[in-house]
């Protein structure tokens, strides 16, 4: 009888085991993104950016800008190329008022929903003399980076500063240098790839850094935020704590720009731009 019992309880233990160690395969337990190519889109692109209705902005050489709808439908133009510098980024948050950033004559042009400019700022004549990122607000004003004062500053669009965050410096022995600014599910979001990200309230003050370094294509996604690292695209929760992952396919790995939307990723990789369907739910 004991040694039967012996026998039950080393098969349970076996059972136990069984039952909760990790099952290795090839991605080291990362599911691949699973995905189906819907469109390649004629022409050569330097940035892609899609807002929160599906439209797309495609970027050529020449800084021009194209406005696609949701039906791939071409809706608008900006051809109005102008003498400060390259386009840095494009923020398309608010459809209905779009920023162009020229990081390097630090300028900002506003546009409306037919890319026609509305106004400009120049930052640095109201003394934002080295800007990292700029970013739409959700108030319909706009937050910066002033990497001089080590400060999240947000701006009205006559530029007045309306509010400035606690310096940096005094918070961090090594205070961070983001590169992109994020407005998105009752936060923002300061990342620097250098750093990590810093996730603020929206009077600029930090609530928790996390140490996510290497990150790019960062983006406001469903409940969270997504971003690239190599073969990974990662989905993080708005208060930081839940994370998804994904192995990318082969291909994007060295892509130039990845957008989700829905159930779409755009992909532009040796500037030439791909829809892709996605076939699985990220959340």
């Amino acid at each position: 009888m004991r040694l039967l019992f012996t026998i039950f309880i080393c098969c349970l233990s076996a059972v136990s085991y069984t039952q909760v160690a990790p099952i290795p395969d090839a991605n080291n337990g990362i599911t691949k993104l699973q995905v189906q190519l819907e469109k390649t889109f004629a022409g050569k692109w330097t940035n892609v950016e899609v807002d929160n209705l599906g439209n797309l902005y495609l970027v050529d050489g020449q800084q021009r800008i194209k406005k696609l709808n949701n039906r791939y439908d071409s809706v608008g133009t900006f051809n109005e190329v102008r003498t400060v510098g390259t386009l840095h980024s494009i923020d398309v948050s608010n459809p209905l008022r779009i920023i162009l950033w020229y990081k390097d004559f630090g300028t900002l042009l506003l546009l409306d929903r037919f890319l026609q400019v509305k106004t400009s700022i120049d930052l640095r004549n109201i003394g934002l003399l080295q800007c990292n990122a700029v970013a739409q607000s959700y108030d319909n004003n706009i937050w910066v980076y002033d990497d001089l004062s080590a400060q999240i500053k947000k701006i009205n669009e006559e530029g007045k500063v309306l509010l400035e965050s606690p310096d940096m410096r005094v918070l961090y022995d090594a205070p961070p240098h983001p590169q992109t600014l994020t407005d998105f599910n009752r936060n923002l979001y300061a990342y620097d790839a250098d750093n990590g990200l810093l996730i603020c309230d929206y009077f600029g003050a930090v609530q928790k850094r996390l140490l996510y370094k290497g990150w790019k294509n960062l983006q406001g996604f469903g409940r969270g935020l997504l971003a690239t690292n190599e073969n990974v695209v990662t989905w993080l929760s708005s208060n930081g704590i839940d994370t998804k992952k994904w192995a990318l396919p082969a291909g994007w790995w060295d892509a130039q720009k990845i957008r989700f939307y829905q159930n779409k990723v755009y992909v532009l990789r040796n500037n030439q731009l791909y829809a892709y369907a996605l076939t699985q739910a990220l959340e």
